[in-house]
């Protein structure tokens, strides 16, 4: 919601122009042994704004905040150890079909190594026409994407993308996501390659420009033709009901299109209006905590993330550390303490425990398909560990044991002991044995994380899973039929 957050001026301005100037969830599981008091969530993130300085000159550390963004794809100097930069690259339309994107160059393959392992954000609101955000149709968006993923992918494999970063999953949004889907399978062939999704989940009326200049908020996203979206009042901007549904929404969407394995990250949402609209310090801070609760605590089992415990969402950042002219702000730009929202983010925060939630989540073998004319044969077993717990710091070491048969009732074990380390918010890792002389027939493979209890977690009953492994002695080959 920012370019150097001038869209400030396009959303106030509006809103004048329409308005005429409109008068803990406290975890109780057991916390890990290491853990500091006061250590960093990583579900709690901030919108770093302010300028390079924010971390020097106001104490973050209160918050506990796991990450941070800042519009940029360059670290802030200074910020807190133990907290991870989240990147953005933006997007800019050239004509009808070209982009650029910034940084480019040199300049970005100095900011990839800079962030080893980064969610990189593809653009920033590319569903908002205006100078203020990146303004791209949805075509271009996708020709964008494939280049960025392809060229950060190849400078560093461990980076995770992140696709969207829209203003806010109304179904007039959804649109726009589902061309940029449609165009780049139409342009490369496949389905668009995502780790995850980012939305922004402000609560802004849509109407087009060009069909009613009474169009304050986030207007209707480039290439999709319409006049409205969702049409809303000013005082809705805080509507509960309207923040919720939508989250459901977008992974109801994540679902349907095939996404529904990936993680969500709400990187930017808060209140916009300011306090002479009605937006004082404790409506605000009731919203916030709502959303801190809903966040935290909701989950799916048929939407909702398996590697995270099947949260909705992951990770959330609220907008902003101390950019006053719109509402929200944690510190005062004067004192540059705490202001009475950051207080209730530091309170809320303060509370919570340092939990974690080691689990298998999924096991692949090499080769996908193991055969053999009758011998045994060696196949990697290669099993992805998650953590549901909320650590931004990774804890472990975790031994992982790989089992031939249910090690509780004598299954012998496959390889020597492995060892991840993992912070949380469904972080994954993959630990790996190799069988050797696996026999042919069907297998129970059991992958046991943690088996001597060496880290408190808030679940020990799912550190053992079992998965079934099949090596053929007969293939069948399908030929392939294309037109």
């Amino acid at each position: 919601m920012r370019n150097a957050r001038a869209a400030a001026v396009v959303y106030l301005t509006l809103l004048v122009v329409v308005g005429g100037l409109l008068a803990h969830q406290r975890a109780s599981a057991a916390s890990i042994r290491t853990a500091a008091a006061g250590a960093p969530i990583c579900r709690y993130g901030v919108n770093a704004t302010g300028g390079s300085d924010v971390f020097t000159d106001h104490d973050l550390t209160q918050l506990r905040i796991g990450w941070y963004l800042n519009y940029e794809a360059q670290p802030s100097p200074n910020h807190p150890a133990g907290v991870r930069f989240v990147p953005i690259i933006r997007l800019t339309q050239v004509g009808v079909n070209g982009f650029s994107y910034t940084p480019n160059g040199p300049a970005l393959l100095s900011a990839i190594a800079a962030s080893p392992g980064a969610a990189w954000l593809i653009g920033n609101e590319p569903d908002r026409p205006g100078p203020s955000q990146d303004d791209v149709e949805p075509h271009v968006y996708a020709a964008a994407y494939h280049e960025l993923y392809g060229l950060i992918k190849a400078a560093d494999p461990t980076a995770r993308i992140f696709a969207g970063t829209i203003v806010q999953p109304t179904p007039v949004r959804l649109m726009y996501l589902d061309l940029v889907l449609t165009s780049y399978h139409q342009t490369f062939g496949q389905a668009m390659p995502v780790d995850g999704w980012s939305i922004h989940n402000f609560i802004l009326n849509e109407v087009s420009c060009a069909h009613n200049p009474d169009c304050w908020g986030a207007e209707v996203p480039p290439g999709v033709d319409a006049p409205h979206g969702e049409i809303i009042s000013i005082d809705q901007s805080d509507d509960f009901n309207l923040f919720t549904e939508r989250i459901v929404r977008f992974r109801n969407w994540m679902k349907q299109r095939g996404y529904g394995d990936r993680p969500l990250y709400v990187t930017e949402y808060g209140i916009l209006m300011p306090p002479d609209y009605g937006f004082d310090a404790n409506r605000v801070n009731l919203f916030m905590t709502r959303s801190f609760d809903y966040m935290t605590s909701a989950t799916d089992p048929n939407l909702g993330y398996a590697a995270d415990g099947y949260r909705l969402v992951q990770e959330w950042s609220w907008y902003s550390t101390n950019d006053d002219y719109f509402n929200g702000w944690l510190f005062d730009t004067a004192t540059r303490q705490l202001s009475a929202m950051g207080q209730n983010f530091a309170n809320y925060t303060g509370g919570i425990a340092i939990t974690n939630d080691l689990h298998p989540w999924r096991l692949a073998t090499n080769p996908a398909s193991p055969f053999t004319q009758g011998g045994p044969v060696a196949v990697q077993l290669r099993a992805t560990i998650a953590n549901s717990g909320n650590p931004a710091v990774p804890a472990g070491p975790a031994v992982v044991r790989f089992y031939q048969g249910d090690p509780a009732q004598g299954g012998t074990q496959i390889g020597g002991d492995q060892v991840v380390n993992l912070a949380g918010c469904g972080a994954l890792a993959v630990a790996g044995v190799t069988w050797n002389s696996a026999p042919a027939g069907m297998h129970r493979i059991f992958v046991v994380v943690d088996p001597a209890g060496s880290l408190a977690e808030s679940d020990e009953t799912n550190n053992t899973r079992e998965f079934p492994l099949l090596i053929a002695t007969q293939q069948t080959f399908i030929p392939r039929v294309a037109r």
